[in-house]
């Protein structure tokens, strides 16, 4: 066990995704509820993350360019402040509206900092620590995520936003503190802009298109908080299932990490099969309790899928003969770009269908997991 902490490089990821995720939680956990609370339909806010999503694509690219002259831990803070402008007026909902153009450009450039996650494990996490090494980077994340839920719930259900703004300012802040202990400045060999571009459209690696796929994975977590909302109709209620369901991933992160470092292929093809059963229940189920019973599953069971399909992206950059840094950026493109796309053609179908439009996220995310895990074998089989 103490070869996951003996390192400080590790330690300092951990409180580096605990304090990010603590900070951010108001806009990743609650960000599509905030946002219907405050009135915004659906389908403007499928738009407002699709165009958030074209910004962090392009910006994705300089984060090479710009690491390279002021360090990876600088982008972050870089990031976190629009993360902070973002939190603002998600806790200010009445102007966003009147300042809907600064909103979207400050979701758009908290993807500055996206690739830094898998640029710094790449370099410092050893290939047969990944799985339980993302198994403790996870839970890292979770405990984050369930205090700030807990903060955020009680700061949105009281009317305490000063405070609350106040606590996400200092933890964004202690996240770039943490990254400072194992900042590097990686090579800049090319110009990375030309260099992602040019790898993006004519590469023929499956490594781009597993992450263009994780796209409906991503908007499904986006958005299934605000479908329970909607079944629920009750914040409080809400956010207890949230906080319960973060609770229990704790435990079943642990189990994955181990399985995953012992197999990687038997942990893939486990942990696809059983997301693509929960996804399915979402399709067929409107009973209150059961849809929050499923949440909490799907929760636990979107991380361990992440701790295993993250290990294998990881295993896919490190032995590659790209740079590192490159891929990162290339694989954030990847999915930036496919979000665009995915996002505006939801918010079209959504324009006509209204709440409807959850059982086509749910559907597609359902043939994402199918072929990401497809397309992973492939990828592993070429690289041995």
């Amino acid at each position: 066990m103490k070869e996951y902490f003996y390192k400080k490089e590790y330690k300092y990821m951990y409180l580096s995704i605990f304090f990010y995720n603590f900070a951010n939680a108001l806009s990743e956990t609650f960000g599509t509820v905030m946002l219907y609370k405050a009135g915004i339909p659906i389908y403007l806010i499928l738009l407002i993350y699709g165009l958030r999503f074209l910004i962090t694509g392009f910006i994705t690219p300089f984060f090479v360019t710009v690491s390279h002259k002021i360090g990876i831990a600088k982008c972050i803070l870089i990031s976190n402040i629009f993360s902070i402008i973002n939190s603002y007026f998600m806790l200010n909902s009445e102007s966003i509206y009147s300042n809907i153009i600064i909103f979207i450009i400050a979701m758009g450039c908290m993807g500055l900092s996206n690739p830094s996650s898998d640029a710094l494990s790449s370099r410092y996490v050893e290939n047969e620590h990944r799985g339980r090494f993302n198994s403790f980077y996870f839970i890292s994340k979770i405990l984050g995520t369930v205090l700030a839920s807990c903060l955020v719930a009680w700061g949105v259900i009281s009317d305490n936003n000063l405070i609350l703004f106040s606590i996400i300012i200092i933890f964004f802040l202690l996240q770039y503190v943490a990254t400072i202990k194992i900042d590097y400045k990686p090579e800049n060999k090319t110009n990375t802009f030309k260099a992602s571009i040019k790898y993006l459209i004519h590469s023929k690696s499956k490594y781009k298109v597993i992450y263009a796929l994780r796209t409906n994975h991503i908007i499904e977590r986006l958005f299934v908080p605000m479908y329970l909302y909607i079944i629920l109709q009750d914040f409080v209620a809400f956010s207890t299932v949230i906080i319960v369901s973060l609770l229990f991933q704790i435990i079943t992160i642990t189990l994955i990490g181990k399985f995953t470092d012992k197999d990687l292929k038997k942990s893939n093809n486990l942990v696809s099969t059983i997301r693509v059963l929960i996804t399915a229940v979402y399709l067929f189920v409107k009973n209150k309790i059961l849809i929050s019973f499923n949440k909490t599953l799907s929760d636990n069971f979107e991380k361990v899928y992440e701790t295993s399909i993250q290990t294998s992206i990881q295993n896919i950059i490190k032995e590659s003969k790209e740079d590192n840094e490159l891929l990162s950026a290339v694989g954030q493109m990847s999915l930036c770009f496919t979000e665009v796309f995915i996002f505006a053609l939801l918010a079209f179908i959504a324009k006509f269908i209204g709440e409807s439009v959850f059982y086509v996220i749910f559907i597609l995310s359902i043939i994402s997991t199918i072929i990401i895990n497809i397309d992973i074998k492939l990828e592993n089989k070429k690289l041995l």
